[in-house]
């Protein structure tokens, strides 16, 4: 699940445009692409209508908080692989050596916050996100859109960025639920369990006194 996750935000990409109606028979449209590592995106407008293209950075990153949420996923899915290595080829060995499962608890514990956080932080990105670089906001920005009529031409797709957050806070859940699991396999859980006392033979086999 973890590759799903940082995959669909890694690999999203997904075009904008809106167009600037400068005349009857003049209308310049305006692209920009958005993507990962979602930096500070690029566009082409003119100052005026007719005259050359301006190379315009827009002052937006939400960088960040998607290279959390991507590093997270990344190192979620190698300490998966590694771990299940473990646990099949060397599993006595897990059984034997008290301090694997503790360590084990530890980096699933950390893992699980990271999702938590990451998940948390790259939904408030994905909201800012849609707002700030969604043309009808960009366009009352411009000044050559005060002085001329801007449509927009193409929203974007986001619908693969909301199933990345869907999966973040899967991937949350179950590595919380997966703690319970580890816990049992480490010496605190072990500790807790009441050993049997031993059995009277004695009185069981009803001697008595003599």
């Amino acid at each position: 699940m973890a590759i799903l996750a940082f995959s669909t935000t890694a690999g999203f990409g997904t075009e904008c445009s809106f167009t600037i109606n400068c005349a009857e028979d003049n209308e310049i449209e305006i692209p920009y692409e958005l993507g990962y590592p979602f930096a500070h995106s690029e566009l082409k407008i003119p100052d005026d209508c007719g005259k050359e293209m301006m190379e315009m950075i827009l002052p937006i990153n939400y960088s960040s908080a998607a290279k959390f949420f991507v590093a997270t996923g990344v190192l979620s899915l190698l300490y998966a692989i590694g771990i299940m290595v473990l646990y099949i080829f060397f599993h006595q060995s897990y059984i034997d050596n008290t301090k694997l499962p503790v360590v084990d608890l530890g980096i699933t514990a950390v893992l699980s916050v990271f999702w938590m956080a990451g998940s948390s932080a790259w939904a408030q990105g994905v909201i800012d996100l849609k707002y700030y670089l969604n043309p009808e906001t960009l366009i009352t920005f411009f000044s050559i859109c005060k002085k001329y009529k801007c449509e927009v031409d193409e929203y974007g797709s986001y619908g693969v960025l909301n199933g990345s957050l869907i999966l973040g806070f899967a991937n949350f859940l179950l590595w919380t639920c997966s703690l319970w699991f580890v816990y049992k396999e480490t010496v605190f859980h072990s500790s807790e369990v009441p050993s049997q006392p031993p059995q009277n033979q004695a009185s069981k086999g009803g001697v008595g006194r003599v």
